[in-house]
């Protein structure tokens, strides 16, 4: 969907799950998910914990990253239309051009009349697999987006609602030793 489609949702979601400022700072971000990145950076950095978790989970992060720069290339880089338009004229030409190609393998059948089916079927798969093939030049518009990342959020609600059910002993033995 166009981005400013979802602007008001993106924002609000925010505004619920981070600190007003933080919130505001990412909105403003001339590279929002960078910022974000920042911030969980900053925040890791801020974790009592072993300075070795904490490289493990920084380089997790920067695998996240690395993925998040592939997405972008792939949104911003579409197959050129020329591409596209050369591919479905081809494919239209060939498949024009088949019933001609088939017409003495079919000479056994009552007039020919097999070869239509065969054509027709053949024309059907085939502009099938090249209509996918330009969905997927752009996967982001057919992929559920906004259901991956409230399940993702779900999860992350989760995890932070095991607070204070005693699995976060590791937190106050580190705090302890300092």
């Amino acid at each position: 969907s166009p981005p400013a489609e979802d602007e008001d949702a993106f924002c609000q979601e925010l505004r619920a799950r981070l600190s007003p400022s933080q919130a505001q700072n990412i909105i403003d971000a001339a590279h929002r998910p960078n910022r974000a990145l920042y911030d969980l950076s900053v925040a890791i950095d801020k974790l009592p914990m072993h300075f070795m978790r904490k490289n493990e989970i920084n380089k997790n992060l920067s695998i996240f990253e690395d993925t998040l720069g592939g997405c972008e290339r792939l949104l911003s880089s579409p197959v050129p239309l020329f591409y596209s338009r050369h591919t479905a004229r081809f494919l239209s030409t060939w498949l024009l051009l088949l019933p001609f190609a088939l017409y003495d393998p079919f000479k056994g059948s009552w007039n020919h009349i097999a070869e239509i089916p065969t054509v027709a079927l053949t024309s059907v798969f085939l502009f099938g697999i090249e209509e996918l093939a330009t969905q997927l030049e752009e996967p982001f518009t057919i992929l559920p987006m906004q259901g991956f990342c409230d399940k993702i959020g779900m999860w992350c609600d989760e995890i932070i609602s095991w607070r204070g059910q005693g699995l976060d002993k590791e937190v106050e033995q580190y705090s302890m030793m300092k």
